[in-house]
């Protein structure tokens, strides 16, 4: 079906307008991995309409960016200098008053582990490291040449941006999640832009990529890329994607030994986008396959009504077997979760790695299987026992574990998946102990009416913390979600 220009760009628009309100968004009660509908087409490069210059007789500045060293050092200086200065001169922030001797003290003195706020350590710390990311990769550096920004703004952050000492949970937070929010961001934006657009489109294409990442809209103004009709790199439009809107109800009760009981109803909003083939494309560069998840809460926690955000994508993978209707390699990815409700706080950044499966037809009917391990650096999980003044309620430690998942699906009708994983968390900072949790999801949609469908899903939790010095606890919970769900129509050029 061949779509209007205005239809062509409702993927990147929606993105754009969900994440310029909220900064994007699991369920009230259970961290899990995103659900993935599989994918509507999207042909690679940029494509032309009638009326316009053909692609082939374009320049492309973007295909080979030169690297500014300079530009992107000044743009990290000036994202660390806009924050330090708004709560140095107009909160006037204790921590926000540094000098020469404080940097002395924190190059001397042992790191500690923080006591701020769940929001602060596990959202806007990741979101200020994927500015720094893209200091560097909207100057010229890849993914690989990227990631030490997150790494390098970060430390000089710990170091010399606050007077308090450095802190090992806000340099793992920084640059791990910034890398993973940094290079997804990136992608979400130049599928938003087009090089190749003019006029309104062009300049709402602007605004968009621009609200999704600051750092490079910068750029693209001061280096006059705004208006200028250029060709658009290959590795901006990916061979698949999907996105939509589910919209709905869910129902949590949950239980504890010590009777902190819950029963919680929300109405919320859901955004679910797969961008690439999430088993062809997981061999190319890194995050040529993502998957995001974004959910608005009607029930507001003290972290507002952004509830959860997820984001997962491919760092490198290698076939074990291939046939004309199956497919098995051994992947890598690096991932990003948040989840904070009134009733659960969990976060973290980190790794996995293991088989993926497919087998039947890619464009149709089909069985997709993921096993994999995982580790996580940092991990945050609420706590039992353990409050500071400052807000902090949860626990910091290492994570590893396991997730499994099962999806069948008959592409364009419905999709039915089973997933499930494991979480063992050694505290390093609050009281001593271990957390142990598991979760499994049932998850069913189908689509009834061309891009409008209707799902249900089912989740069971299960965490069982074992403390030193207290009470051992243990969490029980179920939660029930009915929705209706907006797929957004395929762009097609």
């Amino acid at each position: 079906m061949i779509m209007s220009r205005s239809t062509r760009w409702a993927v990147p628009l929606l993105v754009t307008l969900w994440s310029g309100g909220t900064l994007l968004a699991q369920s009230a009660a259970v961290p899990l991995l995103p659900f993935r509908p599989e994918l509507d087409g999207l042909p690679p490069g940029g494509g032309s309409t009638p009326g316009q210059q053909s692609t082939d007789e374009l320049p492309c500045p973007d295909c080979n960016p030169p690297k500014r060293f300079w530009a992107g050092f000044g743009e990290l200086m000036v994202v660390q200098l806009i924050p330090w200065s708004y709560n140095h001169y107009v909160r006037d922030a204790e921590w926000a008053d540094v000098s020469p001797s404080t940097w002395a003290t924190n190059l001397e003195n042992p790191w500690q582990w923080d006591n701020n706020k769940f929001k602060n350590n596990q959202f806007s710390h990741p979101f200020h490291g994927a500015m720094y990311y893209n200091a560097g990769r909207s100057n010229g550096y890849n993914f690989w040449q990227s990631a030490p920004w997150a790494f390098g703004g970060s430390l000089m952050w710990e170091l010399m941006g606050e007077a308090w000492a450095p802190a090992p949970n806000d340099l793992s937070n920084t640059t791990l999640g910034g890398i993973t929010l940094g290079e997804m961001l990136w992608r979400v934006s130049s599928l938003t832009l087009d090089n190749t657009a003019t006029g309104a489109e062009r300049t709402f294409r602007e605004i968009g990529a621009t609200l999704l990442n600051p750092v490079r809209g910068f750029n693209r103004i001061v280096r006059g890329e705004t208006n200028d009709v250029t060709a658009n790199p290959a590795d901006w439009r990916p061979a698949r994607v999907f996105a939509s809107v589910d919209a709905g109800y869910k129902h949590v009760v949950g239980e504890t030994n010590t009777g902190a009981n819950a029963d919680l109803e929300a109405g919320y909003l859901d955004l679910l986008l797969a961008y690439g083939d999430q088993v062809e494309d997981i061999d190319k560069s890194p995050f040529s396959a993502f998957t995001l998840r974004a959910e608005l809460s009607s029930t507001k926690g003290d972290q507002g009504h952004l509830s959860m955000l997820s984001a997962r994508g491919n760092l490198a993978a290698t076939t074990l077997g291939s046939g004309e209707k199956s497919q098995q390699r051994l992947a890598a990815f690096m991932f990003y979760e948040f989840t904070s409700t009134p009733a659960y706080e969990f976060g973290g950044q980190g790794f996995a790695g293991g088989l993926v499966s497919r087998w039947g037809n890619p464009r149709g009917r089909r069985v997709q299987s993921e096993l994999l391990a995982t580790a996580w650096p940092v991990v945050a999980l609420q706590s039992d026992y353990y409050t500071t003044l400052e807000g902090r309620d949860y626990d910091y430690g290492v994570g590893l574990g396991a997730s499994a998942s099962v999806a069948a699906i008959d592409e364009g009708k419905w999709a039915v998946r089973g997933s499930g994983r494991y979480l063992w968390e050694p505290i390093l900072s609050g009281f001593n102990g271990d957390h142990y949790q598991a979760s499994g999801t049932l998850d069913g949609r189908f689509y009834l009416w061309g891009r409008i469908g209707l799902g249900a899903s089912g989740t069971v939790y299960w965490r069982h913390s074992v403390y030193d010095d207290f009470a051992d606890v243990e969490t029980n919970a179920t939660q029930l979600r009915w929705y209706a769900s907006l797929a957004v129509p395929r762009w097609t050029p």
